[in-house]
């Protein structure tokens, strides 16, 4: 099956200009393809928290992020989030979705632990640490079997 390059196109309303531009890149071309085909969109990023002491917008260890196709994501699945525990979320999905367009494993990553904004209760308020994985459909799925309440 080939690329529909025609359909992205009209998606992002890109120019004839940009499109040749973006085809011909020796890493945006192939990227395009790997990060808008079916096989990433059974892939979900998952942010889940593991620990959480004194929390002041009340995030609990379990509680999640879902972001489907390793970048976007599902409010419909996703806890409740405090905008201080957002900022390295970015730079993990960016991480997961450049080692599935390398061709490695995107739940393999070195780091995956990070920590909220807040420095705890001796300079801020509480902390909270967070751990990213990546699934795929069947994990995702039996991921929501086990906790469908809390979502």
């Amino acid at each position: 099956m080939s690329f529909k390059w025609e359909k992205l196109q009209k998606y992002y309303g890109y120019s004839d200009e940009e499109m040749d531009a973006l085809k011909s890149d020796p890493h945006k071309g192939p990227a395009t393809q790997k990060l808008f085909s079916p096989e990433i969109a059974k892939k979900y990023l998952i942010i889940r928290v593991v620990s959480s002491h004194g929390c002041s917008a009340g995030m609990r260890v379990g509680d999640m992020l879902v972001f489907r196709a390793l970048g976007v994501l599902m409010p419909e699945k996703s806890s409740p989030w405090c905008s201080q525990a957002m900022g390295e979320i970015g730079g993990f999905a960016n991480m997961a979705q450049d080692r599935f367009v390398s061709g490695l494993d995107p739940d393999d990553m070195t780091f995956k632990y990070f920590s909220c904004m807040d420095a705890g209760s001796k300079c801020g308020w509480g902390q909270v640490a967070m751990r990213a994985d990546v699934v795929d459909q069947e994990g995702f799925e039996e991921l929501f079997k086990k906790r469908p309440t809390e979502i």
